[in-house]
């Protein structure tokens, strides 16, 4: 197949960075984890397939690395799939056939000339963690939120420490450009866009629980799926929900919320401490006085308070018995009367109200699935129906769905 046959798979990818955790423990591309960057991730080389069909960018000497890096293993496969029934190893393929064509026609390959602010970037982090190659910047230029057009930065660097954050952010300053600090990028509301540089801090991956105060320290680069793995062997939870999401971005930027805000709360509730690299490259700890408070509300909007570099969060408890019921309502107004008596009897860890379709979609792997499911449950919503166990249609095992009762 050739770019063109495969531009609607690959423009399908929604940037979730599902690709890069390990949630169904077939692991993660080699070299997206060796390499870093998101291009060398079934996500990137998705939208560098996309924009060389386009021809957004050229074919670079980055480019034909990342290509060949791909193993062709299919991990990528069962992986996208299984969140949304795409096959990337038919891009992968294509991608891989395009530039063996390129070579073999003797067709120039693009080499990306160091200037100054890029050798600056490289002296802090290293050569191979600072780049103005287009393979790698178009691979932060775009983000799912729809009304957002692509925004090529003109440097993507990967620092690996809260001093490397510092100098990084004084060349942003003397270079008069502005900088984006990001994790995985999936903001959805394309907060993670930039002209600038792009920080990206998925290299600080530190994590640390400490089970006596019931926390995690953790870097920037951990996602929910890793501290979610982490509390779980302790034998405790975080309140978090997308697994691919970096904790400390998640945190500061979208407030940390999820299901599991019915019980333990949101935002500053799970965050006992954090540091602060601020927008002169001065270092600041959430619990210094004199500092600004990402979480306090402003309803002009809330200014850049600097990149979150460490965070401290809380950790819960987890008991033996636990398990899930849905509840089928006919009208919004009765679910949210039904979530309120919850909340005030402070009854369960997690409480949510959410509409059939998007139920059926989140539970299943498969299209299929999913309307079974939204089918069965459109069908039980008849005040007449029977309870019944639901079970071996979705990914939680102990589910049971149940008609709703005055």
């Amino acid at each position: 197949m050739t770019l063109q046959e495969v531009k609607g798979i690959a423009g399908k990818c929604v940037h979730y960075a599902m690709c890069r955790i390990d949630f169904l423990g077939t692991g993660v591309c080699a070299s997206g984890t060796q390499s870093g960057y998101a291009s060398y991730y079934p996500q990137g080389r998705m939208e560098i397939a996309a924009a060389l069909a386009d021809e957004v960018i050229p074919v670079t000497e980055k480019l034909v690395d990342i290509v060949q890096s791909c193993t062709l293993c299919g991990k990528c496969d069962k992986q996208c799939y299984f969140v949304r029934e795409l096959r990337p190893i038919k891009v992968m393929k294509a991608l891989k056939a395009h530039v063996a064509a390129h070579l073999e026609q003797g067709l120039p390959i693009v080499k990306t000339e160091a200037d100054d602010v890029l050798r600056r970037l490289q002296a802090v982090t290293g050569a191979e963690w600072a780049s103005n190659d287009p393979a790698i910047l178009v691979t932060y230029s775009v983000d799912r939120f729809p009304l957002a057009e692509r925004r090529m930065p003109r440097y993507v660097v990967m620092p690996n420490s809260t001093t490397e954050v510092q100098e990084v952010i004084k060349i942003t300053r003397t270079a008069d450009l502005p900088y984006t600090a990001r994790g995985h990028g999936a903001s959805s509301s394309a907060v993670a866009l930039g002209d600038g540089i792009i920080i990206d801090l998925t290299r600080m991956k530190q994590l640390k629980v400490a089970p006596k105060t019931w926390t995690a320290t953790l870097g920037p680069g951990v996602t929910a799926f890793d501290l979610q793995k982490e509390a779980n062997r302790h034998g405790m939870r975080a309140g978090v929900v997308e697994p691919a999401a970096c904790v400390c971005a998640n945190l500061i930027s979208t407030n940390m919320h999820s299901l599991f805000s019915h019980a333990y709360g949101m935002g500053a509730d799970h965050c006992s401490d954090a540091q602060f690299v601020d927008p002169e490259g001065e270092l600041y700890a959430l619990n210094d006085p004199h500092k600004p408070n990402p979480f306090y509300f402003n309803k002009e909007g809330a200014g850049p308070n600097g990149i979150c570099t460490e965070a401290t969060v809380r950790l819960y408890p987890m008991t033996d018995d636990e398990s899930a019921i849905l509840v089928p309502f006919p009208t919004l107004q009765e679910a949210a009367a039904l979530a309120r008596e919850v909340g005030r009897r402070r009854l369960g860890f997690a409480a949510g109200i959410l509409g059939a379709d998007y139920v059926s979609a989140f539970m299943s792997p498969t299209n299929e699935a999913a309307e079974t499911i939204d089918q069965y449950m459109k069908k039980m919503n008849d005040r007449s129906a029977a309870v019944v166990p639901f079970q071996g249609l979705c990914r939680k095992e102990n589910l049971l769905y149940t008609q709703s009762t005055k």
